[in-house]
């Protein structure tokens, strides 16, 4: 007797009961539950392995190109080897992030500690300065919030703000992060002054691999579509929130927080 079979009887008394109704709606929603998983998976590693046949058709071309003598020229060889290498990045980064997420959501254990959110953010605005030198990108709010937390991913957290906000923004565009501590909870909000998301793209902005201006793509050097996604994974696991408001030409705030520390 297989295991459907040794456990159909039971399923059949139960759902002859006079608790039958309950009991069915309580199936249907897991069955529901597990569907919706299922499709989410599938959805999630379709586009996965779309992200990734965008790279390995570049360096494929290459390669080819390599193998038929269309690189004799040492510069042209150079330049192949350039692009390849900027490919191999790409997909470095997009597996780094994609096993992260997995890690996430198996809900592995954090490696908790004090961690200073201020300090953090004063040393992500000061490296972000240093990239993106056309821009002010200031950090307001209090001297210290600590949080129970895995620093390297809250500092994560952060970079992905920042970095999203400088990414989706005209060159010049000014960026403040603000941290604010309040009712037992440590808030951290980033804004840009930039054009702003339109209405119908902000309940999607933290779906993985999305994008809400589809001309955003590998193909053009655009970002993977995770790093949002990202932040809501990481803040999530640290039993926070997250949320964005945003209007077209009034800029983009995104705010997390994250559950103070006792004094």
């Amino acid at each position: 007797m297989n295991r459907s079979s040794r456990w159909r009887p039971v399923l059949v008394a139960l759902l002859a009961g006079p608790r039958a109704g309950v009991l069915t709606a309580r199936l249907q929603k897991a069955f529901d539950a597990q569907r919706r998983a299922e499709d989410r998976l599938r959805s999630f590693v379709a586009d996965a392995s779309h992200e990734l046949r965008t790279p390995l058709a570049t360096m494929h071309g290459w390669i080819d190109l390599y193998v038929q003598g269309g690189l004799r020229d040492p510069d042209q060889l150079d330049h192949a080897m350039e692009r390849m290498q900027a490919e191999v990045g790409r997909m470095r980064l997009l597996v780094d992030e994609l096993a992260l997420l997995a890690r996430l959501d198996a809900a592995q254990p954090l490696n908790r500690g004090p961690v200073d959110v201020v300090a953090l953010a004063g040393e992500v605005v000061d490296d972000a300065q240093v990239v993106s030198a056309d821009r002010a990108i200031t950090l307001q709010g209090v001297a210290h919030a600590v949080i129970d937390g895995d620093s390297p991913r809250i500092q994560q957290v952060l970079r992905n703000l920042v970095g999203n906000a400088v990414q989706h923004t005209r060159p010049g565009t000014p960026v403040t992060v603000t941290v604010g501590s309040q009712d037992g909870q440590v808030a951290i909000a980033v804004h840009d002054e930039g054009e702003g998301i339109a209405p119908e793209h902000l309940p999607h902005v933290f779906e993985r691999f999305y994008r809400a201006d589809p001309s955003r793509s590998r193909d053009s050097g655009g970002s993977s579509g995770l790093g949002l996604a990202i932040v809501e994974a990481i803040v999530t696991a640290h039993g926070g929130t997250v949320g964005v408001t945003s209007a077209p030409g009034q800029g983009t705030t995104v705010q997390v927080t994250f559950p103070a520390t006792a004094p």
